[in-house]
């Protein structure tokens, strides 16, 4: 388990600030031997202890209300003073401000300094080569013969803007889907992991194949959703084209976040995503991304960027 350090002596009380993903926060005054203190940097640790823990609940202002919120959602753990974190190894952690977790080491920024103007840049994770050759021939021999029936993509909660995406989609076939899904829970521990999140039980796990066709983009957006019950984590997309490769363009933008007033906020900083053939991407369905326009010179739908996309929900 985790060791806590408070970098200043004698004291009686520690201002501790909890980051939750979409931007909210919420502010405790706890005791610095207090269990609640290290279980909640346990969460954003992904310790195993507390990734089987799925919810929160905090007595607040004096016992008459109480704080609930899943452990998964809890991004950061701001600290006045300082706390550093070690771990087995004896190895400090540290940062004063927050342990590592899904908002990445961006957010770790000493206590002393204003929450606003913390840039925070996320983990992504991409894994080459995620399907055999066999695999991989046979998704593109559905997906090609499947032409026909590849309609506009849906614009979801974009219908106000017709112009926010372009590009052709179809649901992905039951073989396909199958494929895909298996593949995606047999590395979700990995994935977990190497984005720094609590383990959570996967759900249901949409899947689409998208054909990103001469002109297509989408604009910048989140799969969080914002209506009902937050139930998409992760977003995935796999990338898949002919070799030789018939488009440019098409790169996947990750925009960074801003840490003003305890909330999240995107700005125009981004990471780069390059759709590099036969692998697969994840990150946190929360935050803004953006598909830039692709160009396929010869305007054939073989030509295309192609993807199996979709989200995983918590069950």
């Amino acid at each position: 388990m985790m060791d806590l350090v408070v970098q200043q002596a004698d004291v009686r009380e520690i201002k501790v600030k909890l980051l939750l993903a979409g931007g909210q926060s919420a502010t405790l005054v706890l005791a610095p031997d207090h269990p609640l203190l290290a279980r909640l940097f346990a969460a954003v640790a992904g310790e195993a202890a507390i990734s089987n823990t799925s919810v929160f609940q905090i007595p607040i202002e004096g016992g008459r209300a109480s704080l609930t919120f899943p452990a998964h959602r809890l991004v950061g753990v701001i600290t006045d003073p300082a706390v550093v974190v070690r771990g087995r190894t004896d190895t400090a952690l540290e940062a004063g401000v927050a342990i590592e977790t899904q908002a990445t080491a961006a957010m770790a920024t000493a206590s002393t300094v204003p929450d606003s103007g913390t840039l925070v840049r996320h983990p992504i994770v991409q894994i080459d080569d995620f399907l055999t050759d066999a695999e991989f021939a046979r998704l593109m021999e559905v997906t090609l013969w499947a032409e026909p029936r590849f309609k506009p993509s849906p614009l979801s909660s974009y219908r106000a803007d017709p112009d926010h995406r372009q590009s052709l989609m179809i649901a992905a076939p039951y073989k396909v889907s199958e494929l895909m899904l298996g593949k995606i829970r047999a590395i979700m521990p990995e994935v977990m992991e190497q984005l720094r999140i609590g383990a959570f039980t996967v759900g249901k796990i949409d899947c689409q194949i998208t054909a990103n066709v001469d002109g297509s983009y989408f604009k910048a957006h989140t799969d969080a959703g914002h209506d009902g019950p937050i139930k998409r984590v992760l977003t995935y997309v796999y990338y898949f084209n002919r070799d030789p490769k018939g488009f440019t363009g098409g790169e996947l933008r990750i925009y960074d976040d801003e840490l003003r007033n305890g909330k999240f906020v995107a700005t125009e900083s981004f990471q780069i995503v390059e759709p590099r053939n036969n692998s697969i991407v994840f990150f946190n369905a929360a935050l803004m991304h953006e598909i830039m326009p692709v160009v396929v010179p010869s305007k054939q739908f073989s030509d295309a960027r192609f993807t199996v996309n979709g989200w995983v929900e918590r069950a």
